[in-house]
């Protein structure tokens, strides 16, 4: 059974009934920690990078011990041995340094409290590397571990690891979202009805594909619409009639001849930008976004030519300064939505399907809150 988890002084608290340590993590510690996972998450393919290092607070002793986090600082990762958060011995004197400026002895108002880490990794729970790290740095019985799972389409989760009868546990005995608004159970801040909340559309569409690069051009030749000139020889001064006629009749069948080649061939083009233009329209995405709640509601047009024949596409979402690569193949593709929890008000989206080998068709969309 969890203890209360609401602190009016802006804490989440973290606690489960018998353990001898309860955490009180401060709100805007869990904001900045979440969008520094974020970060590291997308920044490499794949399962994205782990992050790591050192919780900053206090310890006031007693039954049960309270821990308070008040701060963080991050220990960067040479990342030589993948993504995960694995030290090379460069790596472990950066963190030791940074753990011998923040003792009680040099910072008696903030010191380390414990190690943080990001989680990309199959399961969730603690490691051999993490525990030898935590036995090296931070011996104490309320010292803690904080582990954190990031997740591209719903909020992060985070759990606390600490010792029980000098071990750590297999796994955290209450995980909790990394979002203050599901932490302390708000309403969204806004309320306003979802038709206000309008998605600013930038559409970027590029169809690569050469007989469709034709097509186009075609419509960019029409525009310029080709002027046609003729003279003929001049007239005799005393002509008879006969040749006057045959003077006559000789420029004007050489003008009629030429208006019609130039008729014809502005009825090409515009047949072609016709043809291009509707290739366009049967290539079009329809990506757009819309509020749902908490979340951001992604859809794009399943039944698009485009969509149908792909076997695969890459959605990319830049959101507050982060970027997150989202593979998909063919039945999510086919599928025509997802669902993505934003970080903030302003979220970028670009999808990418690829129809055919060498063909690929891009469209972008900003959303603003």
């Amino acid at each position: 059974m969890a203890i209360p988890t609401q602190d009016p002084a802006g804490y989440y608290i973290w606690g489960v009934s018998g353990q001898a340590v309860v955490i009180h993590l401060r709100l805007d510690v869990v904001d900045r920690l979440a969008a520094e996972v974020m970060r590291g998450f997308g920044a490499m393919p794949k399962r994205g990078a782990e992050i790591g290092g050192v919780l900053i607070g206090t310890i006031r002793p007693g039954v049960p011990a309270i821990v308070r986090i008040e701060d963080f600082e991050t220990v960067p990762c040479e990342y030589r041995r993948g993504p995960s958060y694995l030290f090379t011995e460069e790596d472990g004197v950066a963190f030791e340094n940074c753990f011998r400026r923040l003792q009680p002895s040099a910072s008696p108002l903030a010191y380390g409290v414990g190690y943080f880490r990001s989680h990309t990794r199959d399961g969730f729970s603690l490691e051999a590397g993490d525990i030898e790290l935590l036995d090296n740095f931070f011996p104490g019985a309320a010292s803690v571990a904080l582990l954190i799972k990031p997740y591209a389409t719903k909020v992060s989760v985070g759990g606390f690891f600490v010792r029980e009868y000098g071990v750590f546990p297999e796994k955290t005995p209450l995980e909790f979202p990394m979002h203050r608004r599901e932490i302390l159970g708000e309403e969204p801040a806004s309320r306003r009805p979802l038709m206000e909340a309008r998605p600013e559309r930038v559409l970027d569409r590029r169809i690569e594909s050469p007989p469709l690069a034709a097509a186009l051009a075609a419509e960019k030749i029409a525009e310029a619409e080709p002027t046609v000139t003729a003279a003929g020889p001049p007239f005799p001064e005393q002509p008879s009639p006969r040749w006057r006629s045959s003077w006559v009749w000789f420029p004007l069948t050489f003008v009629f001849l030429l208006l019609g080649v130039a008729l014809g061939y502005q009825l090409a083009l515009t047949a072609g930008a016709r043809g291009a233009a509707n290739t366009a329209q049967e290539f079009a995405l329809s990506l757009s976004v819309k509020k749902t709640g908490d979340n951001l509601s992604v859809t794009w047009n399943r039944v698009s030519p485009a969509v149908r024949s792909a076997q695969k596409g890459l959605l990319e979402i830049d959101d507050g300064g982060y970027t997150k690569p989202v593979v998909l193949d063919a039945a999510q593709l086919q599928n025509g939505s997802l669902i993505y929890r934003n970080a903030s008000q302003s979220v970028r989206f670009r999808l990418t399907v690829y129809p055919q080998s060498r063909v690929s068709v891009v469209e972008t969309l900003e959303w603003k809150q």
